[in-house]
């Protein structure tokens, strides 16, 4: 069986992850990316995946905000002191 058929039969592999999943790959990748231990062309291919990785994460973020309905004016300036106004 080949991967590309293994891919097609188990949708639960295509599961994609959140933003701030992402973000925690991203932030793995640069710490290996800074590791002096490690050879330089190992360093600079784990900081092209952190530069993807949040790139992901940007996306990610955008169809986020996209899918939420916008807020009306009076929503989003709430009352501070709502609390007061109902004990009257």
């Amino acid at each position: 069986m080949s991967n590309v058929e293994l891919f097609e039969r188990h949708p639960a592999a295509r599961m994609s992850l959140t933003p701030e999943q992402h973000s925690h790959i991203a932030a793995a990748y640069d710490k290996a990316a800074f590791d002096v231990s490690l050879p330089a062309h190992t360093r600079a291919a784990f900081a092209k995946k952190a530069d993807w990785f949040r790139l992901l994460a940007r996306v990610g973020e955008k169809r986020e905000q996209a899918g939420r309905p916008k807020q009306k004016a009076h929503e989003i300036e709430s009352n501070p002191f709502g609390f007061i106004a109902a004990w009257h």
